[in-house]
């Protein structure tokens, strides 16, 4: 569901995604739990969201 909800529209709210900083600058998280995380980027001039990690939070 939200693997889905973020390739029809990577910026929706809700649920509620937090841009990160870093290493991981130019990425997105957003909860899957209260333990794991989706992390993705989103690459605007392909239009196509890639998922970085799934499950692990931001090792």
């Amino acid at each position: 569901e939200l693997l889905a909800l973020i390739a029809e529209d990577p910026y929706r709210k809700p649920p509620p995604f937090e841009k990160l900083i870093g290493d991981l600058a130019g990425t997105y998280s957003r909860r899957i739990n209260i333990q794991h995380r989706l992390v993705y980027q989103v690459l605007e001039d392909e239009q196509v969201v890639k998922v970085l990690r799934l499950w692990s939070h931001y090792d």
